[in-house]
This record gives structure tokens, sequence and C-alpha cells, in this order.
């Protein structure tokens, strides 16, 4: 007897519904599109995703090596980390910020923020709960919380603003009923800065409001022109409300190890440890081991990793200027937020035009938010060289800025 085919009507193929709250990724057709160019052997400069393209520190490698070999790390992790990594954090985090925290209650080792962030939704939130996300934001930001049944508050973050929320412009209500409140500064996707100043101001809101504050502060080492970014932790009383999530991806060119770390507020770590019990077992033993070396890397070098990205962004800033775009410099981060020409109608349709006229790789400013919309997000994570080859095809394609 013939087995009929499944259909979606069929009841075991009926998704949960949470996942009809997660707009579908505007990127993902692009991209899909990108990998046909590629497999043809046409060049795509590939500036879309933040994925650092340096090599991941030579001590680090050299302890995985080491650690590969020892049998015990195969075993499963202990549940809140190893605690060689958790001393290393706190002693980093004390080194560079002057924090004192407890390695084995206000630290606990994640595999990378994205995973972290998600799971803090979910030991947060509850259906109809809010999150306050400024726009626009890295996805998980907001996602983490739609999947969690909550509900977000886009807070805009405009040019005029210096890409910089506006604290006073939350309605009462929504401050009143809120749960998380999102920052990431130096941001992704504007590369916009804040300072002290910035960090005690919000957090004395949180506090008054009774919100989890939570930065997300994974390009605190890569900070252009002098700048030094600040831990929301440095701010007095912030550990009462607030955790910050660090991530080795960005400073140590480590995004594919999957390592990262969450600071701050004990408890709010607590409940994200209690959801991580039940979903994994931790990060790798093998990639906890060698990520201590990362942590006693002197921060000289740090500083000259975000030298070689101030280059990048100087090199195709003044091409762009050229081309007619007047584009503040990014304080941080690894991109450049680029406006589209008024003559499209949606970032989408740029990027696809910069995908198969110049071959040139982006994501829409849309995949970030409402307030994304209007704009394309660059990464800088190839060489200078190729940079300057990624503006020169825009300007021979004819896409330059046209107000």
């Amino acid at each position: 007897m013939a087995i009929p085919p499944a259909n979606k009507d069929k009841k075991f193929l009926r998704l949960a519904d949470r996942l009809s709250y997660v707009p579908t990724y505007i990127f993902a057709k692009l991209d899909a599109e990108k990998q046909e160019l590629q497999k043809k052997n046409i060049d795509v400069i590939d500036l879309s995703l933040g994925s650092p393209d340096l090599p991941s520190p030579g001590v680090v490698i050299d302890e995985c090596i080491k650690s590969l070999k020892d049998p015990t790390n195969y075993r499963y992790p202990p549940f809140r980390g190893q605690t060689k990594f958790k001393e290393a954090a706190a002693d980093w985090m004390k080194r560079r910020f002057s924090i004192e925290l407890n390695p084995e209650s206000e630290i606990l080792p994640l595999s990378g923020s994205k995973e972290g962030i998600t799971h803090l939704a979910l030991a947060m939130i509850n259906p109809g709960d809010i999150t306050i996300v400024p726009s626009p934001y890295y996805p998980v930001h907001a996602r983490g919380t739609l999947l969690a049944g909550g509900q977000i508050h886009e807070l805009p973050l405009l040019g005029k603003n210096k890409f910089l929320p506006e604290l006073e412009s939350i309605p009462k209500e929504i401050l009143d009923k809120a749960k998380l409140f999102f920052i990431s500064f130096p941001n992704n996707p504007t590369g916009a800065i804040c300072d002290f100043t910035f960090l005690e101001k919000i957090t004395r809101l949180c506090i008054k409001h009774e919100i989890v504050l939570v930065s997300d502060l994974a390009y605190s080492e890569l900070t252009f022109d002098n700048f030094v970014a600040s831990s929301i932790l440095q701010v007095k009383g912030a550990k009462d409300i607030a955790v910050e999530f660090h991530t080795l991806s960005k400073t140590y060119s480590m995004a594919g190890w999957r390592i990262a770390f969450v600071a701050g507020n004990k408890d709010v770590i607590n409940a994200l440890y209690e959801i991580k019990t039940n979903t994994d077992y931790g990060v790798c033993n093998i990639v906890q081991s060698a990520s201590v070396q990362a942590f006693s890397i002197p921060f000289s070098e740090h500083k000259k990793t975000a030298r070689i990205y101030q280059e990048r962004r100087d090199v195709m800033l003044q091409k762009l200027i050229k081309l007619g775009w007047n584009i503040p410099k990014p304080g941080g981060a690894m991109y450049i937020w680029l406006p589209v020409p008024k003559k499209y109608k949606t970032s989408f349709d740029f990027s696809h035009d910069l995908l198969h006229k110049a071959h040139v790789a982006t994501i829409p400013g849309g995949s970030f938010g409402t307030y994304g919309e209007g704009y394309v997000r660059i990464a800088l994570v190839d060489k200078k060289e190729r940079l300057a080859l990624a503006v020169d095809r825009m300007e021979k394609a004819g896409l330059v800025y046209q107000s």
C-alpha cells in the first residue's frame, strides 16, 4: 500500500506558533543569490556578515591543540563552566574596567552571546511582557523576546541624534511594563558610541522602573580615534539591575569558536543558568581551555586590531565620500552604515543592485528593525585593497549617492 505524501496540513507538520512571531530574515534571499554567483566563479566581495577575517591568536590555537590531547576534555563540561575560564574572565574585567566580580556567581560562560541573549529572554520574558530595544538593532536583541512570546518596543536610533536613543521619549506606560532594556555601544549596525554619562543616565532609569538592563558589549575593544568604551558595570549601582555580554568573537577573531560570557547581577545570571541546564551542557571544554589564553593577551594587541579596522573604515569612507555620501565616522565596531540613495524604495533593492551590478554583498538595513530601513550595512571584513575595489565597482556600476 502506497504511503501518501506529507503536506503542511498534517498535524505533525504544524509548526509552533512562536515561529510566526519571528520575521524571516530579509537577507536570506540575497544570501542565496550571493551563493549562486559564487558557484559561477564570480568574484563577490562579501561584506555582509560581521565575521572577522583576521586569524585567531596563535596562543589560543596552540592551547586548543594541547587541550585536544587531554582526554578529560572529552567529557561534558561543568554546567557553570570551567573555574579557570571564569577566573580568567573575572581577571580580564578587573584589569580592563576595574570591576570586581565573583567568578562563581557573577560570570557564566556561553556558546556565544547570541545563544546567551536568546536564553536570557526565555528566562525573563513571559507572554505579553515588553522588552525595550533601540532600533536598528542586532536581530537577536528583539527575536529572543519574540520567541518567548513577549513584545518589542522599538526605540529609534536616528542619525540626527548620533544614533543614540532619546530616553525621555519612552512612554511611561512602556517603562512601567518593561522587563528588559537592551543597549549595545559601540553599536551594531550603526557604529555609534556612547559616553559614560549616558550609561549613568540609563542605569538610573532602569533602577527607577525596575527593568533589567542588558548591555551587549561585543565591540568593547574595537573603538577608533582614541575612544575607550566603558562597561555598564562601572556605573555605581548598575550591578543591582544589569548584566553585560562579552564575546571573544570580535576582539579575538574567534567568531566560529562560539565562546562568550555574561557578567553582572547574580540573580539574572542564575535565571539564565536555569534555562541553560535544561537546554545544553555548556561550552566545549577544549574551547574554554584555549580561551583562557586569550584573556592573557596584552591590551596593546587589541589596539593593533582596532587600528586595522580603523584604517579600513578610513579607506572606504574616503572613497564613498567621493561618490557623494556624507557619512559620519563610526566610533567603533566594524561596520559602515550607508544611507540608501533616494531613487531606491527599500534597502533590499539597493543591496540587490550592489550584489548583482557591483558583486558586493551587504545586508539591507530593514533586517535590523523598523529604523534600519533606508540604510545598508557594510562589514569591514576584508583587506583595504578589497574594500577600495568594492567602492570602485560601485562607481563603475553607477551606484553613487543621489539625494
